[in-house]
């Protein structure tokens, strides 16, 4: 049986060191201010977009990952005799799956196969951990894709975020809704509803009490017996004390197998702000 190798977008923040462990090729989304043009992750980290974007004062173009680029990786995995499995952000969030999956039409089928995540951030991490244990099995490109894609519908993808800034610069929401936001600091629990970005719910005050209102939710999975326990990641954009107070909740309360804290990259932080946290889960 071939090989077969991982590839995935630069929206899948999964952890450097288990990206190096598992040997998965991460290609960047690209970030322009003016006409300047950085590479996610290579090029341009977290910090420093929010610093370009202190000085600057405005937020940075994103572009996806076109289909010659794609297959510029693609061909000499193909050349050396082995398979692809390619995952990429959602297809209603980005055009990437569509241009990586335009550029898997070029080769027998088989050999490349690529998988709408339908998310983003930590929870296409999820995904990518559990395609590893697949690969592990002995799976074939297309066994693995089928088994991904079962798992899919079963993702929770939730975040709180802090302020309604980055939403409004980026064209997310109304000024109204961000002055009322700004009053009443409103903090968001924004939510993967059908593969879309969506308001969820609406905290006032502390984001303590926002975030233990996002875990309600994953508390009541784990009560119903629902959640896979294998993989639970906390993503956030510079938000190191959240994160704390999360993983001190959640392992109080919840066994989980392996508790992944994540850190979003510059294109999931440009969209959202720094101190932006969120739970990402697998339902059985």
């Amino acid at each position: 049986m071939k090989k077969v190798v991982f590839i995935a977008d630069s929206a899948m923040d999964l952890p450097k060191e288990l990206i190096e462990k598992h040997e998965i090729q991460v290609l960047p989304f690209h970030i322009s201010f003016g006409n300047d043009t950085y590479r996610d992750g290579i090029d341009m980290t977290t910090e420093m977009l929010y610093q370009k974007v202190e000085e600057l004062g405005i937020l940075p173009k994103t572009a996806a990952i076109a289909p010659a680029e794609w297959k510029q990786v693609f061909d000499p995995i193909i050349e050396a005799g082995n398979d692809v499995f390619c995952l990429t952000i959602g297809s209603k969030i980005s055009s990437n799956f569509q241009n990586a999956y335009v550029a898997s039409l070029d080769y027998e089928e088989g050999r490349v196969e690529v998988v709408d995540s339908g998310v983003l951030s930590g929870a296409i991490a999820i995904l990518m951990l559990k395609a590893v244990k697949f690969r592990d099995q002995g799976m074939s490109a297309k066994e693995i894709k089928n088994a991904v894609e079962k798992l899919v519908p079963k993702l929770h993808t939730q975040f709180v975020i802090p302020t309604l800034d980055y939403l409004y610069k980026g064209g997310r929401c109304s000024s109204l809704s961000k002055l009322i936001g700004s009053v009443l600091k409103i903090k968001p629990q924004i939510k993967m509803l059908e593969g879309k970005l969506g308001l969820y719910k609406k905290s006032a005050g502390k984001m303590s009490r926002a975030i233990d209102g996002m875990l309600d939710d994953f508390f009541e999975i784990y009560e119903n017996g629902k959640l896979d326990p294998e993989f639970v990641f906390i993503t956030h954009s510079i938000a190191p004390k959240y994160a704390i107070y999360i993983r001190e909740i959640v392992e109080e309360r919840v066994k989980v197998e392996h508790l992944i804290e994540s850190y979003a990259g510059s294109v999931i932080s440009t969209h959202c702000g720094a101190g932006t946290i969120g739970i990402l889960y697998l339902e059985k």
